[in-house]
Parts: C-alpha cells; structure tokens; sequence
C-alpha cells in the first residue's frame, strides 16, 4: 500500500507518495570522505525499529547490560537513546518542509543532524524530521516518528521484487565501483554477513570454498576463529546456484533488498 507521511500538528502531507521497503543494511554506515548517494530511492520508504537521534549518552555512562540489551557489544563513542520507528525517505521526496538555520551543523560540505530535527513544517513549523547530506553519510530525510502520521495514499503500490521475479529483471550492485574502489553498500553487506557466520559457528572453525566467498570471508574467519578440525564448512547457496554436495553446515542465503527476507531452503541459513 502507499502512503504519505503527513504534520502530526497541523495535518500538512510532508512526502510524496511512497511505498515500504526493507530498511538498507548500510543505513548507518559512514563512508569515506565524499559525497554520497541518496539512500533511498525515490518512491521507497524504510522504517528503522531501533532508538535514533538525540538524546545520546558517551559509552562511559552506559552499562554492560544496556548495550548489550541493544545488541552492541563493542564500545563506541557515544548510543542513542532517542525514539525507535524513524522513517527515512529520500530528499527528493519531501514535500513542504523548511530548515531549521540554527539546527544546520555538520562536519564539512552538509548537515549530519548533530543538533536534532533540522527540518520543520512549512505550514505550522514543527520540527518534523533531520536531513543529513554531509560527506561520508548517505543522503536522507528522517522522520520523527512523534512527529508525523501515516496516511493512505491513492494508487497503487510499487511493484516487489521477491525471488519469484526472473534473475534479468532483479538489478544488482557490483561489488567493485567504476573507480576500482569497494562498493560501500558490499561493504555493510559482507560486515552483517560475517556476523551471521560467526553466530552460527559457535565458536568453531569454518572452512569456505575457494574463489569469491574465501577472498571475501576467509581471511576474517582465520583471524576471529581458533584454527583446527572439526570446522564447520560455509558455501553460497540459492536461487539459479548449483546444489552443494555435500551440503554445508552453514549456507549463505541471499537476502532480498526491497523486502529484506532471505531466501532460505537449508536449515542453516544466514541472510547476505
């Protein structure tokens, strides 16, 4: 179903018409230091189910068991502690917002929403959602969750890609940008890979086969897992790839981009 976002305070539409998608895996990843593409494409909408925004608390006030509960095991400069169910749209597709001058900050060539909502209500002058467009962040308006309400919106939704749709018409991402330089979206998506096979290696080794999968993954898993047998073998496995034989213990699944299930047919599955 479509939608459009409109003013919780006054009922002014503040996006195009959009439809969900599954929110990307490198939503929160920064990148270099240029200028990157939108995050989303047009038309499309993700809804992130985890805290963001204002207020943040320096990993030296956080507890174990807190950063745990959040599934962040590792220190970092600072979590946040601001609403869940931000809604990110792309910039082109807002509709009747404003800046905010003295909520602007940011690092270099743009804003990166230091200061919270940088975007208010063209028609009330609410505070309604934080774009980001500095370097090294992907493009994107966030939606206060408290902010907005979700209204249907005429027509139809847009076409879903799922693994019914022939291989010719999915599109992809090469792994390798036309400068020669890793694709940034290929890097989230490996990083959230190799955390599923660690998951599912329990602590034993895994073994990958040669060619894309051991250049990608086999240098990470020798360096985070003890060396020795009995090791847990990993292989791609998926639509229009042969069958392993015999199978692995663990089988890397594609996940799907615009729905973000996983395609599973192996009861070892982990999405990439």
């Amino acid at each position: 179903m479509r939608a459009v976002f409109a003013c919780a305070g006054c009922g002014a539409v503040l996006t195009a018409p959009v439809s969900q998608i599954a929110l990307p895996v490198h939503a929160h990843h920064t990148y270099g230091h240029e200028l990157l593409p939108a995050l989303m494409e047009p038309g499309a909408y993700a809804v992130d189910p985890e805290p963001s925004g204002p207020p943040w608390r320096p990993w030296s006030e956080i507890e174990v068991d807190e950063a745990e509960a959040r599934g962040v095991f590792a220190p970092v400069y600072a979590l946040s502690f601001g609403a869940p169910g931000a809604i990110v749209v792309a910039p082109g597709d807002t509709r009747g917002t404003v800046l905010i001058p003295e909520r602007c900050g940011g690092s270099c060539y743009g804003v990166d929403g230091r200061d919270g909502p940088n975007l208010a209500c063209a028609r009330c002058g609410r505070p309604v959602a934080t774009r980001i467009d500095d370097c090294s962040y992907w493009q994107a308006v966030w939606l206060a969750p408290h902010a907005v309400r979700r209204l249907p919106a005429d027509g139809s939704a847009r076409r879903t890609v799922d693994w019914e749709t022939p291989a010719e018409e999915r599109e992809g991402t090469p792994p390798v940008e036309p400068s020669g330089a890793w694709s940034p979206r290929w890097e989230a998506a490996v990083g959230a890979a190799l955390a599923h096979v660690l998951v599912a290696s329990a602590g034993a080794p895994v073994t990958v086969p040669d060619g894309l999968v051991a250049d990608t993954f086999g240098r990470a898993l020798d360096a985070l897992l003890p060396p020795g047998p009995p090791a847990k073998k990993a292989a791609l496995v998926g639509p229009c790839l042969p069958a392993p034989d015999p199978a692995p213990g663990i089988a890397l699944v594609p996940q799907c981009p615009r729905t973000g299930k996983a395609w599973q047919d192996h009861p070892y599955a982990r999405p990439f």
